[in-house]
């Protein structure tokens, strides 16, 4: 980026005039953009592309609100103040660099295009960001300002949302699949699940239960306790990516919800115990206590299929569902074969997420992936390159494994029999011409002999390669 002109303002003006657009005054604000512009120093474009943001949800709710089935709604208090508006942040931006996006959605263009740049802000400018959030984005700014912190806070992006109204969908009920599938029959509960609706299933314990993502969409997170087991079913809308985790870590309980931020285009998780910010795709402490205490700490976690109603059910016919009566007086109807823009947005590589740069991989950015750990590596298989009667034979976190495609449909990875293996049907031949049976759960071999499922994640392929040190391709 070059800057429109060159400054030669001394530090502490360009300081006082960022430090005006803290004050609680809209005028002092305009005053301070417009001197900011006319200074024409490219060390504010981070300053201006924050508070720029901020005023485009405040002023917009109606449009930019999140979840979508709050817009109608009153936003945040804390946006709704007249204070809460920075008047000409927008044309400020285009003077003092290359674009000049001015469409609706404007402020997520600058967003994109700054996450590819190099750009060096004033002295100081992690203790502005912070001010800034504490001041404007409350709920936000509580959680940011953490010690020890992992990741960069001007890389860090406020997601048009946070943990006050983002609310986690904690202890639902769940009840026989029968009793909410539209093709059943009377009952006390309302029967909403279509066979086509897009579910994720899980096992616990031997129960299996499903999910219906558009009833998920506008919470991202779940927890629940299931069969004597507590639970977070995280779900980052942008990467696509359910992971379901044991919410036991080291002999406590944590429950799990939505900061309101993202880091590289993933949301970021916290928990209500000790407030510690949890990287949700990876698992792991980014900033807080945990991190402190135990940085090396990943979270345990179960496999997560995702598939169709219709498929879930048949091969779990005693599965539970998801009761739809939440108590939380949304209208979930909305995301009922509707997600938004993000169906679009998951499948069109032209989009780049704010806080995403990129970068050249094996895979496209939005290629959907399924991914096993080891650490701060993984291994992902591309789901669009594994056929119905394929098998990707590999190393991953240091043993042999095969991915196929399990009896819901969905990309699974287990411990690999003797190779080289090979479908035949709906079992899996070795190569000493065993035959293994293929359940979602395990292989099941000669004389008793299993393989077990590895739990691996969804999700699109960026996520994969900027929340892992290696990212590795199966093929």
């Amino acid at each position: 980026m070059q800057p429109r002109t060159v400054s030669s303002t001394p530090p502490d003006r360009l300081q006082h005039l960022v430090d005006r657009l803290l004050v609680r005054d809209a005028d002092a604000h305009a005053e301070a953009v417009d001197a900011l512009a006319a200074e024409g120093d490219e060390r504010v474009v981070p300053h201006l592309l924050e508070v720029f943001v901020i005023d485009s949800i405040a002023t917009d709710w109606e449009r930019f609100g999140f979840p979508a089935v709050l817009r109608e709604r009153d936003p945040p208090r804390y946006l709704d103040l007249p204070e809460a508006r920075w008047p000409g942040a927008r044309d400020a931006l285009a003077a003092l660099a290359d674009p000049d996006f001015d469409s609706p959605h404007a402020w997520v263009e600058w967003e994109s295009w700054y996450s590819q740049q190099e750009l060096e802000p004033l002295a100081g400018f992690d203790g502005w960001k912070l001010r800034l959030y504490h001041s404007y984005l409350p709920p936000v700014g509580g959680l940011l300002d953490c010690e020890p912190r992992d990741f960069d806070l001007q890389a860090i992006r406020w997601g048009n949302c946070d943990r006050s109204f983002l609310a986690a969908l904690n202890a639902p009920d769940f009840v026989p699949g029968d009793a909410v599938s539209e093709d059943g029959s009377g009952g006390e509960y309302e029967r909403y699940l279509a066979a086509a609706d897009h579910v994720f299933g899980f096992e616990i314990d031997g129960t299996a239960y499903a999910v219906p993502r558009w009833v998920l969409f506008p919470h991202e997170l779940l927890n629940a306790e299931l069969g004597g087991v507590p639970v977070s079913l995280t779900y980052c809308t942008l990467c696509n990516a359910p992971i379901l985790y044991d919410r036991r870590v080291e002999g406590d309980v944590l429950t799990f919800g939505s900061s309101g931020m993202l880091a590289s285009g993933n949301k970021v998780m916290y928990d209500e115990e000790t407030e510690t910010l949890w990287d949700q795709h990876a698992g792991t402490p980014m900033g807080g206590p945990y991190l402190a205490s135990h940085p090396d700490l990943f979270l345990d976690q179960f496999a997560v299929t995702q598939t169709s109603w219709s498929e879930w059910r048949a091969e779990y016919p005693d599965t539970l569902a998801l009761d739809l009566d939440t108590g939380y007086d949304y209208d979930y109807g909305h995301y009922d074969g509707n997600v938004d823009f993000f169906e679009h947005y998951w499948h069109d590589e032209s989009v780049v997420q704010p806080g995403v740069q990129r970068a050249d991989g094996e895979l496209p950015e939005k290629a959907a992936v399924y991914g096993v750990t080891e650490g701060d590596e993984v291994w992902v298989v591309p789901d669009d390159a594994l056929a119905e009667d394929e098998v990707i034979a590999g190393v991953a976190a240091g043993r042999e494994v095969v991915a196929i495609r399990d009896p819901t449909g969905d990309v699974a990875v287990y411990a690999s029999p003797p190779g080289p293996v090979e479908r035949s049907g709906d079992a899996l031949v070795d190569g000493e011409g065993r035959e293994w049976t293929v359940t979602r759960t395990e292989l099941g071999g000669p004389d008793g002999a299993t393989r077990e499922r590895i739990p691996g994640r969804h999700g699109l392929y960026f996520a994969f390669r900027t929340h892992y040190e290696t990212a590795h391709v199966l093929r």
